[in-house]
Protein backbone atom coordinates (compact mmCIF):
# COMPACT_ATOMS: atom_id res chain seq x y z
CA UNK A 1 0.00 0.00 0.00
CA UNK A 2 2.90 2.09 0.88
CA UNK A 3 4.60 1.48 -2.56
CA UNK A 4 1.34 2.61 -4.63
CA UNK A 5 0.94 5.54 -2.36
CA UNK A 6 4.37 6.44 -3.19
CA UNK A 7 4.25 5.47 -6.40
CA UNK A 8 0.77 7.86 -6.80
CA UNK A 9 2.34 10.81 -5.34
CA UNK A 10 5.37 10.89 -7.76
CA UNK A 11 3.31 10.55 -10.67
CA UNK A 12 1.30 13.20 -9.42
CA UNK A 13 4.18 15.80 -9.06
CA UNK A 14 6.09 14.32 -11.79
CA UNK A 15 3.26 15.80 -14.17
CA UNK A 16 2.18 19.04 -12.48
CA UNK A 17 6.14 19.62 -13.26
CA UNK A 18 6.16 19.72 -16.38
CA UNK A 19 2.60 20.67 -17.00
CA UNK A 20 1.71 23.81 -14.68
CA UNK A 21 0.94 27.17 -16.13
CA UNK A 22 1.76 29.44 -13.91
CA UNK A 23 -0.49 32.57 -12.89
CA UNK A 24 0.49 35.56 -10.70
CA UNK A 25 0.57 39.45 -10.61
CA UNK A 26 3.52 41.68 -11.51
CA UNK A 27 3.86 44.89 -9.58
CA UNK A 28 6.83 46.70 -11.45
CA UNK A 29 6.38 49.84 -8.72
CA UNK A 30 5.96 52.04 -11.86
CA UNK A 31 2.89 50.75 -13.95
CA UNK A 32 -0.63 48.98 -12.14
CA UNK A 33 -0.06 45.56 -10.78
CA UNK A 34 -1.19 43.38 -13.86
CA UNK A 35 -1.68 39.33 -14.52
CA UNK A 36 0.23 37.29 -16.63
CA UNK A 37 -0.04 33.42 -16.86
CA UNK A 38 2.88 30.91 -18.40
CA UNK A 39 4.34 27.78 -18.70
CA UNK A 40 7.89 27.02 -19.24
CA UNK A 41 10.20 24.76 -21.16
CA UNK A 42 13.93 23.47 -19.76
CA UNK A 43 14.92 25.45 -22.22
CA UNK A 44 13.74 28.81 -20.84
CA UNK A 45 11.27 29.32 -23.70
CA UNK A 46 7.75 30.65 -21.96
CA UNK A 47 4.54 30.44 -23.60
CA UNK A 48 2.91 33.43 -22.24
CA UNK A 49 -0.53 35.22 -21.67
CA UNK A 50 -0.73 39.13 -20.57
CA UNK A 51 -3.31 41.79 -20.19
CA UNK A 52 -2.23 44.52 -22.47
CA UNK A 53 -5.19 47.77 -23.04
CA UNK A 54 -7.87 44.93 -21.90
CA UNK A 55 -6.40 42.27 -24.22
CA UNK A 56 -5.19 39.02 -24.07
CA UNK A 57 -1.93 38.73 -25.73
CA UNK A 58 -0.60 35.76 -26.48
CA UNK A 59 3.33 35.30 -27.75
CA UNK A 60 6.97 33.35 -26.83
CA UNK A 61 9.22 34.41 -24.87
CA UNK A 62 12.51 32.49 -26.12
CA UNK A 63 16.24 32.85 -27.56
CA UNK A 64 17.17 35.71 -29.89
CA UNK A 65 14.28 35.76 -33.14
CA UNK A 66 16.77 37.90 -35.88
CA UNK A 67 13.85 39.05 -38.35
CA UNK A 68 11.44 41.74 -37.38
CA UNK A 69 7.78 39.64 -38.65
CA UNK A 70 8.94 35.99 -39.10
CA UNK A 71 6.37 33.14 -40.04
CA UNK A 72 4.96 31.44 -36.94
CA UNK A 73 3.36 27.67 -37.56
CA UNK A 74 1.42 26.34 -35.12
CA UNK A 75 -0.51 22.70 -34.48
CA UNK A 76 -2.92 22.58 -31.25
CA UNK A 77 -3.51 18.62 -30.57
CA UNK A 78 -7.17 18.30 -29.77
CA UNK A 79 -8.39 14.81 -29.30
CA UNK A 80 -5.13 13.28 -31.22
CA UNK A 81 -5.79 15.59 -34.14
CA UNK A 82 -3.70 18.56 -35.35
CA UNK A 83 -5.05 21.50 -35.96
CA UNK A 84 -2.73 23.61 -37.48
CA UNK A 85 -2.43 27.50 -37.92
CA UNK A 86 0.07 29.91 -40.09
CA UNK A 87 0.37 33.61 -39.48
CA UNK A 88 2.75 36.19 -39.39
CA UNK A 89 4.32 37.20 -35.74
CA UNK A 90 5.49 40.18 -34.28
CA UNK A 91 9.46 40.43 -33.04
CA UNK A 92 10.02 42.70 -29.81
CA UNK A 93 12.17 45.19 -29.93
CA UNK A 94 14.88 43.20 -27.80
CA UNK A 95 14.24 40.45 -30.25
CA UNK A 96 13.35 38.02 -27.44
CA UNK A 97 8.94 37.51 -28.08
CA UNK A 98 7.23 36.82 -30.80
CA UNK A 99 3.55 38.02 -30.62
CA UNK A 100 0.86 35.68 -32.09
CA UNK A 101 -2.07 37.57 -31.09
CA UNK A 102 -2.48 40.62 -30.06
CA UNK A 103 -6.17 39.58 -28.88
CA UNK A 104 -6.42 35.65 -28.32
CA UNK A 105 -10.19 36.17 -26.69
CA UNK A 106 -11.26 37.37 -30.19
CA UNK A 107 -8.57 35.43 -32.50
CA UNK A 108 -9.62 32.04 -34.44
CA UNK A 109 -7.32 30.05 -32.23
CA UNK A 110 -9.56 30.70 -28.73
CA UNK A 111 -11.50 27.97 -28.48
CA UNK A 112 -8.11 25.32 -29.83
CA UNK A 113 -6.24 26.92 -27.31
CA UNK A 114 -8.77 25.87 -23.98
CA UNK A 115 -9.05 22.33 -25.26
CA UNK A 116 -5.56 21.04 -26.99
CA UNK A 117 -3.03 18.77 -25.00
CA UNK A 118 -0.36 20.07 -26.89
CA UNK A 119 1.34 22.98 -28.81
CA UNK A 120 4.07 23.02 -31.09
CA UNK A 121 5.51 26.40 -32.40
CA UNK A 122 7.64 26.81 -35.09
CA UNK A 123 9.62 30.01 -35.64
CA UNK A 124 10.35 30.41 -39.25
CA UNK A 125 13.46 32.97 -38.82
CA UNK A 126 14.62 33.43 -42.16
CA UNK A 127 17.84 35.58 -40.79
CA UNK A 128 18.61 32.68 -37.92
CA UNK A 129 17.19 30.14 -38.42
CA UNK A 130 13.83 27.45 -37.52
CA UNK A 131 13.23 27.12 -34.11
CA UNK A 132 10.83 24.37 -33.03
CA UNK A 133 9.18 24.23 -29.50
CA UNK A 134 6.30 21.64 -27.60
CA UNK A 135 4.72 23.15 -24.73
CA UNK A 136 2.26 20.86 -22.73
CA UNK A 137 -0.84 22.76 -22.50
CA UNK A 138 -2.40 20.98 -19.78
CA UNK A 139 -4.08 23.33 -17.55
CA UNK A 140 -4.57 26.09 -20.80
CA UNK A 141 -8.01 26.58 -20.06
CA UNK A 142 -7.78 27.45 -16.48
CA UNK A 143 -4.70 30.17 -17.30
CA UNK A 144 -6.91 31.73 -19.83
CA UNK A 145 -9.69 31.85 -17.03
CA UNK A 146 -7.45 33.58 -14.92
CA UNK A 147 -6.60 36.28 -17.49
CA UNK A 148 -9.95 37.14 -18.28
CA UNK A 149 -11.21 37.50 -14.43
CA UNK A 150 -8.14 39.64 -13.08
Amino acid sequence: MKTLLLFLLFALCNSIAHSQWIYRTVDNGLDEPYPIAYTELADGARLKLENVNGKIVFYIQADCICDKETTVDMALLINSEYTRYSFTGRTSKDRTCVFFTWDLENSIADDDFQVCSDLKVRINDETCGEQTYNFNMMGSALALQYMRTH
